[in-house]
């Protein structure tokens, strides 16, 4: 009898415990980014936004191929319908996990430099991280500090100098010839 007193406890703790997490924290979340003036999608527990980017999704495949210069409606449909709907900044949720799109740039360059180390990086699939590998973007940490330093130094002003000057002067001196 005692055994199953705390069996029906535990289970009564893991319950509170899923409740917190798929539901009272995004909302909080939510109630918190609407208070900053921030919308977005509405959040539905456990599966998020994610029925409605493949709707999306499905929608923007099934029209015609469309072939220009703005592709951003096309490669990422739902960021680019959210944002027309709900302006440069707005909240979207993948699963329980809140995700802020942003289009403004002074805020974009607050993120990118992340010096406070507050924005976290998005995680990539295994296949993206196949494609992309260990690239600077996706470094966090010492590792993107050394990738860093050694990418300042291959762009300093003067290794670039040095590194055009001699394809300028051959290719004035092609189109020079070609007279």
């Amino acid at each position: 009898m005692h055994l199953l007193a705390v069996g029906l406890f535990i289970i009564f703790i893991l319950i509170l415990k899923l409740i917190h997490k798929i539901i009272l924290v995004p909302w909080r979340i939510q109630r918190h980014f609407k208070k900053q003036g921030i919308s977005g999608t509405a959040y539905r527990p456990v599966f998020g936004n994610t029925a409605e980017i493949r709707h999306i999704y499905a929608e923007v495949q099934s029209k015609s191929n469309y072939f220009g210069h703005d592709v951003v409606h096309r490669l990422d449909p739902y960021y680019h319908r959210w944002s027309f709907d709900y302006g440069k900044t707005f909240l979207w949720w993948f699963g329980s996990i809140p995700n802020l799109g942003i289009a403004e740039p002074e805020l974009i360059k607050e993120v990118l430099m992340n010096s406070t180390g507050c924005y976290r990086k998005v995680g990539l699939d295994p296949l993206s991280k196949q494609l992309f590998g260990d690239s600077i973007v996706f470094l966090e940490g010492e590792k993107w500090a050394l990738h860093r330093r050694i990418g300042n130094q291959a762009f300093n002003m003067e290794r670039v100098k040095v590194i055009f000057e001699p394809g300028c002067l051959i290719t004035v001196s092609v189109f020079s010839s070609e007279k």
